[in-house]
């Protein structure tokens, strides 16, 4: 790629800034006038459906791209679609590629859209991956204005996820709550991650119907496109919410979701790890890893068997077995092993 540039009218990921009917969301992408945006888009719908493989076929042309905006929206499907696929390596590549683009951004002095587009997709991937930012990096607050309505909220629903990080929860609530008030229009793919976003905030609060609501609220915007990537990588940090609200009403989707969670996870692992010198575990099933988030938040087994719809009985052998998969004798040391 010779200097960053990007054809007029191109966005990143242009099926994420869509706003759209819910259930149109093919009619939707056949209304994407450029070509390649609109196969980006395709390749965006096959990732939030969980079809990560056809996500990488679809992208991976697109990975040397002289247009940064294709390339960098092919960047971070195929980072977070190769996770799926137990791809590390080429998810790590794609990875260090979005850094690569935006170091030159600055370089260049690049002009305000693409310096945006680049912080975005930095950000999107250190944060989902909770891997720490580099302190001389743009912050994404001041790079949120720049960018279109629809990729404006979903980097809106990036920057609340850091704060959830850093445990500010009430001000990460706010700031999704606030998002969606403003939004001019439904945007779904944006929608589904604030609410999973003030979920999160809310169980940490302990508001259990709460961050159910934001569930429900998060399943509504997702279920008549199939939508449901989301819910597998925020999985872990639902913390029970998503088994509550579908594991016994919808067995078959909470089901299709398990295979889902598991192989992301373990992609997830490999590279949080490798980066952050910490072992977050692969050891325990997504409905285990439910309860040990919550046990090592000082949930008592009463309150997790209240929140989870299980036999305080069930919960004293969930934890018994979460602590000898984990080879350790006190429920405390469990936040070594989960993503918090």
């Amino acid at each position: 790629m010779e200097k960053l540039h990007f054809a007029k009218g191109r966005t990143l990921l242009p099926l994420v800034g869509t706003s759209f009917a819910l259930g149109n969301m093919k009619e939707a992408i056949d209304l994407i006038e450029d070509a390649q945006s609109a196969e980006i888009a395709r390749a965006e719908a096959c990732y939030f459906t969980a079809d990560a493989k056809g996500c990488v076929d679809l992208v991976k042309k697109y990975l040397a791209s002289d247009d940064v905006m294709l390339r960098l929206s092919a960047d971070m499907l195929y980072v977070f679609a190769n996770l799926t696929l137990g791809n590390a390596g080429e998810a790590q590549a794609a990875r260090i590629d979005v850094k690569q683009c935006l170091e030159r951004a600055l370089k260049e002095a690049a002009d305000a859209q693409i310096k945006a587009s680049c912080v975005f997709a930095y950000y999107l991937i250190n944060i989902f991956l909770h891997i720490e930012t580099e302190k001389e990096m743009p912050a994404l607050e001041d790079c949120i204005s720049d960018l279109p309505v629809g990729q404006r909220l979903f980097a809106i629903s990036i920057l609340s996820h850091g704060m959830y990080l850093k445990k500010e929860y009430l001000k990460a609530q706010g700031v999704v709550q606030t998002a969606m008030l403003m939004a001019d229009a439904v945007y779904p793919i944006p929608f589904i991650y604030l609410n999973c976003i003030a979920a999160m905030c809310q169980i940490n609060q302990k508001e259990q119907e709460e961050a159910i609501s934001s569930v429900k609220k998060a399943i509504s915007f997702a279920e008549k496109d199939g939508l449901f990537e989301p819910f597998i990588e925020y999985h872990g940090l639902l913390q029970g919410v998503l088994e509550v609200c579908l594991r016994k009403s919808e067995p078959e989707i909470y089901k299709r979701l398990v295979d889902g969670i598991i192989a992301f996870s373990r992609g997830w692992m490999k590279i949080h790890n490798s980066q952050m010198n910490r072992d977050v575990t692969d050891l325990l099933t997504p409905l285990e890893f439910s309860i040990a988030m919550l046990a090592c938040r000082d949930w008592t087994n009463q309150e997790i068997a209240q929140h989870m719809g299980l036999s305080v009985n069930t919960v004293k052998h969930y934890v018994s077995d979460i602590l000898e998969k984990l080879q350790i004798d006190k429920r405390e040391k469990i936040k070594d092993f989960v993503n918090q």
